[in-house]
């Protein structure tokens, strides 16, 4: 039997004797979100990039600002927070939720939210707090963008785009100059503010392993670690933040702000979706779709790791080598259809092949990790 939790208590139902004395109003306020963290690849370009759906907020606290499509959850008519982020991403955005979901995390850190500061002071000097401390449960969603169709916004959204992920966190895509200059920018701030401070040597191992020792030894999946050094050095607006929300200003030097802490949401969604595409083909397929080339699936992965690959190689750990048959003999993601892409009218050379996912290893987490083999970070 479905139980509906909103239902009226009937006259001659048999109540516990606690839920007759239980009162929530003896316990602090608390709400809860949903957010919806739709990621997608952007094919349009000469490189394919890793975009973000994002609305613009009307109203404040941070109006103007990127955010996540999210709100909180309707007692009565979701059965939880999921239902409840599918529901204000159709709402804010126009769009549909993706067959790609799976929970990111909650966050409920202490005044991640200014509206649980709310309240107004009274003729007589006391303050009545009216506000409430805020819990958002975020969900991971990767899906193809639909070339006919916009984000619209709706609701309570000024806005609703495709926004580049590395709009927000430019330091991590270090495919071109301006990703490394960016990265270095950051590198620098962060040395300068370990070198004045009484616990540098701790500070300057935290910053060598969340950046790789200068680059050089760079890890694509610690992506929370190095947003958290910037949100602790107060290099980014949201590390200056007094509890309304209000930072003071400041530039964009260090990627675009974003509402609340959903550029922590960001940086946590993309280094998780970094390392599940060494795992889980699934969530390639979800981003790339089923059937492409070895050079688009390449482009695809760069664009998620924001770092470049060794082409041939790349080629010999996803793909069975000429020769080894239908059954390789190591594990492979995908496999030749033995059709080529239709290339356009004018287009030179010839027609590269199509390959599909396999179907094993698409429905099954991969017992060994892809190695993938990364390019070094250029000096410069």
């Amino acid at each position: 039997m479905e139980i509906r939790l909103h239902d009226a208590v009937g006259e001659d139902e048999d109540v516990p004797e606690w839920a007759l004395h239980y009162n929530a109003k003896e316990y602090p306020r608390h709400a809860v979100t949903g957010d919806a963290v739709a990621l997608a690849l952007d094919e349009g370009g000469a490189a394919p990039g890793l975009d973000a759906l994002v609305v613009t907020r009307a109203k404040d606290p941070f109006a103007g600002l990127d955010a996540w499509p999210g709100g909180f959850l309707d007692w009565v008519e979701d059965d939880d927070t999921h239902q409840a982020a599918v529901r204000e991403l159709r709402e804010e955005t126009g769009m549909a939720p993706p067959e790609y979901v799976e929970p990111l995390g909650s966050y409920s850190r202490n005044g991640r939210d200014p509206r649980q500061f709310a309240g107004y002071r009274t003729k007589g000097g006391e303050w009545v707090a009216r506000g409430t401390r805020v819990t958002s449960n975020a969900y991971l969603m990767l899906m193809r963008k639909d070339a006919g169709r916009a984000p619209a916004a709706a609701d309570d959204a000024s806005g609703a785009r495709w926004a580049s992920v590395y709009a927000y966190l430019p330091w991590e895509d270090l495919r071109a100059a301006a990703g490394r200059d960016a990265a270095r920018a950051a590198l620098d701030a962060l040395r300068a503010w370990a070198d004045a401070s009484e616990d540098a040597g701790d500070r300057r191992e935290r910053i060598d392993y969340a950046w790789g020792f200068g680059l050089k030894e760079w890890n694509e999946e610690r992506v929370p670690e190095r947003w958290a050094l910037l949100v602790e050095a107060a290099l980014v607006p949201e590390g200056r933040r007094d509890r309304w929300g209000r930072s003071g200003g400041g530039d964009d030097r260090h990627g675009r702000e974003m509402a609340f802490d959903h550029r922590q949401v960001l940086a946590d969604a993309l280094g998780r979706l970094r390392g599940k595409i060494k795992y889980l083909p699934a969530a390639l397929v979800a981003l790339a779709g089923d059937e492409l080339t070895l050079d688009e699936l390449q482009a695809a992965c760069e664009a998620i790791a924001g770092r470049p690959l060794h082409r041939a190689n790349f080629r010999r750990t996803v793909a069975p080598p000429a020769g080894e048959g239908r059954q390789p003999r190591t594990p492979r993601i995908v496999a030749g259809t033995g059709r080529r892409k239709r290339r356009g009218a004018g287009e030179p050379g010839v027609a590269p092949e199509l390959f599909r996912f396999r179907p094993d290893a698409v429905r099954a987490r991969l017992d060994t990790s892809l190695r993938l083999p990364w390019l070094p970070v250029p000096s410069a």
